[in-house]
């Protein structure tokens, strides 16, 4: 996100906000969920702590899956596989 300072549209609090707003949507967290946490950040602490806790779950679990992924990318052959018409 690229904001117009000049214009002093946002104040820091709500860019900062967009900005993480932005980076979870693109990390992969739904609107949703988004949505719920940025209505408990605004109204009830208790929310707030547990839809981040939610989230810190799904990042756990994304990073999880990533690291498990990169594993994988690790040990897959770089040669073209032999397709079962090439053998004997």
């Amino acid at each position: 996100m690229h904001p117009r300072r000049c214009c002093g549209l946002f104040d820091d609090a709500a860019l900062q906000r967009l900005c993480f707003v932005r980076a979870a949507f693109e990390a992969g967290i739904g609107l949703d969920a988004l949505v719920r946490l940025c209505r408990a950040l605004d109204v009830d602490g208790d929310e707030a702590v547990t839809q981040l806790a939610v989230l810190r779950q799904f990042v756990e679990r994304r990073c999880g899956a990533l690291a498990s992924l990169e594993v994988q990318l690790a040990t897959m052959p770089t040669e073209p596989a032999q397709h079962a018409e090439n053998l004997p």
